[in-house]
């Protein structure tokens, strides 16, 4: 029996985050309860802007979406970067029919695993940590009514990618990152040992347009847009572990996240541990590997099933 996963997905679209939302809408073993997001790629009214387009260029009006926090916890304005163009999207214009929600991401949240059943929610944080971290900080313990807390962020075992010892997400709010590492969730974290894995050819990304439907000649336009060659699919590494664990492999780890200011802000600690054996600190299950043509192969063929 396939399982089914009842979701929320927290992000800042975001051209990896725009497939992440796609891959999800395109996959009925997901029950894609709400969308909220953050500042990180783009600042939050944007990314909650591109979250709206992305949902209705999927056919998913009814998916509501939540903004959510417009910085970092622990500073004044958000650490944002033009990797995806001024509005997120690389220049692709999507049309929407209706804005984000009045209520609070970090509300949402607290209401969705609190009205749920302990262990029925998923969540999928493809952003920085800020909404999450927040939603902690209101009611601890929420984080633990979790099924699964999915993060795509960090560098455990590699180079970061906005500094030398850290990834973007966790170097955007560290904090916030160590906040949600250390809720005693049941925590797993996709980060840059795995996401460098998940690169999408220019020749795949031209084969989309074969798929003849606005959701691929979209996933094209958005991938030829990106800043650099052969983009890196890192946020839809969570949704597509849900859908095929096979292709992922992971290890047990002890982790922990650089806070403070300073030359290592944002590094995430990880050591391994054996696979039942006891841990000192935050537990989390660090992915570090995943098949990529088989990545590449579900992604297309969920894409060929939206509009």
């Amino acid at each position: 029996m396939t399982t089914r996963h009842r979701l929320v997905i927290d992000c800042d679209p975001g051209i990896d985050d725009a497939l992440a939302l796609l891959l999800a809408a395109a996959s009925p073993e997901l029950e894609l309860l709400g969308v909220t997001c953050v500042a990180g790629n783009r600042p939050l009214a944007a990314t909650a802007d591109n979250a709206c387009r992305v949902l209705d260029l999927a056919g998913r009006h009814t998916v509501p979406v939540h903004a959510g926090c417009s910085r970092p916890l622990a500073h004044g304005e958000p650490r944002c970067n033009l990797v995806h163009g001024e509005d997120g999207l690389g220049g692709v214009a999507l049309p929407r029919t209706r804005g984000p929600s009045d209520l609070h991401a970090a509300d949402f949240l607290e209401r969705t695993l609190c009205d749920a059943d302990a262990g029925e929610v998923t969540l999928v944080a493809v952003g920085p940590l800020t909404n999450l971290a927040l939603a902690e900080i209101k009611r601890p313990g929420l984080l633990r009514r979790a099924r699964a807390v999915l993060v795509m962020g960090g560098a455990a075992f590699c180079d970061g990618n906005i500094t030398p010892s850290a990834e973007f997400n966790f170097y955007a709010d560290a904090l916030a990152a160590q906040t949600v590492l250390g809720a005693g969730a049941n925590v797993s974290v996709f980060g840059l040992d795995v996401t460098r894995q998940a690169a999408m050819p220019a020749d795949w990304i031209e084969s989309l347009a074969a798929l003849g439907n606005r959701c691929g000649d979209a996933a094209r336009a958005l991938l030829r847009s990106f800043a650099r060659p052969n983009p890196l699919l890192h946020d839809a590494c969570p949704i597509a572990w849900l859908l095929a664990p096979e292709l992922f492999t992971a290890q047990r780890c002890t982790v922990a996240v650089d806070w403070r200011p300073g030359l290592t802000e944002g590094h995430l600690a990880a050591k391994r541990l054996p696979a039942d054996g006891p841990a000192d600190g935050n537990v989390a299950e660090v992915f570090i590997s995943v098949q990529a043509d088989g990545l590449r192969a579900l992604l297309r063929e969920r894409l060929a099933r939206l509009p």
